[in-house]
Formats: C-alpha cells, structure tokens, sequence
C-alpha cells in the first residue's frame, strides 16, 4: 500500500486538528492539477463557498475537500473567506474516506467482511497441511449465521467473499467448488511441518 503523507520531524506527539467537510467538490483532471500546481490562485468553486470555510471557537476547521475524478486521494481546504486556498493539506485515500462517512452501512459491512476474511485465513494458515487448506462452505454459512452478519445471510456477498481471499499475499490460489473452498498457501506462508507429526 502506497499512501502520501507530510510527516512530523523530531515531535514529540502527532498533531492532527479536527476538520470538519462541509463541502465536496469533484474536478476534472486538467482542472485538478492546475489547482494542485497553485493553490494561492483563486478559484469559483473556492468563493462560492468561502463564508462557509473557517476555524471555529473549538478549534474545528470547516473547510471543503476537493477530488479529481478517477484519483482517491484530495485536498482539503480552508479559504478562511478568501477565494483560493488559504490553508490546505493533501489527504490519501480521500474518495474512499468520503464514502464510507457517506455511507455507515457501507462502512459496517466493509468491516465485517474483513473481519470474516481475516478468520479464516488465520485459520487456512493455523490448519494447512504441506501448504493446502479446505473449508465448506456450511461451515462458513454457520459462521455466517451466528452472527457476523446478524443471521442475515442475505447481506453476506459470497463473490466478494471469494475476491478478498483471492487478493490476500497469503494465498496463491484460492479455488471453489459447489461445496467447498480450496486454499494453496503462499509459499513464504507455509510452515514447516516436523516429520511424524500431522495438523
């Protein structure tokens, strides 16, 4: 995972102040990069909203968050009632923060699903044999069932399922059957198995 971050030099604690977004704003690319390159050039979309964009008494910034269509990452901004960006800072993975503050149940089930994903490739590698693990899909369905996603077996999205196991580094293959789930652990993953003695 790459990110982009303006860090800290020799502080002794991090120091993030509290932004809150009351407006998006999403640019074409052209448009983006030109507001990238010179921030202190005023801008429409900037002014429109300006009266909007401040630090209040509690030390919260109400400031605008401002994408490029097809880049997760933003700009955040605070024109403090001018028209360009009086104070700005660059914010990784933007878009997908955004939605998941759109959308909590999105967010949940984003949770839940990496939770569930997470098990079960903890236990592909606690159970593997020679660096091959299976599970049935009942077994998972029960595990479903009992209360990740509430019995709502509906909610649980068995394609996604597949995918996110599929792009976990631990794993070379995952592959399915109508009944079960066959996994071939990575080999940097495999362990050594002592002879005589099976998992």
């Amino acid at each position: 995972m790459i990110v982009k971050v303006t860090p800290q030099w020799r502080e002794p604690e991090i120091l993030a102040p509290p932004w809150e977004i009351v407006h998006t704003v999403e640019l074409p690319p052209g448009e983006f990069r030109k507001f990238k390159e010179d921030l202190l050039q005023p801008q429409p979309f900037i002014m429109e909203h300006a009266n909007e964009m401040y630090m209040d008494s509690h030390g919260i910034t109400h400031g605008m968050l401002v994408l490029c269509e097809g880049i997760d990452d933003g700009i955040l901004v605070n024109s403090e009632g001018f028209a360009y960006a009086r104070y700005s800072a660059y914010l990784s993975g933007a878009r997908t923060l955004s939605l998941m503050n759109r959308y909590p149940s999105l967010r949940d089930f984003c949770v839940q699903m990496d939770g569930l994903v997470e098990k079960y490739v903890q236990q592909a590698l606690a159970g593997q044999e020679d660096g091959k693990f299976c599970i049935s899909y009942s077994d998972i369905d029960v595990e479903v069932e009992k209360g990740i996603f509430n019995e709502d077996l509906s909610a649980f999205d068995w394609r996604l399922f597949l995918d996110m196991l599929s792009e976990r580094p631990e794993f070379d293959e995952v592959e399915n059957t109508p009944n079960e789930i066959y996994f071939t652990i990575a080999p940097e993953f495999v362990e050594e198995q002592t002879p005589g003695i099976s998992m």
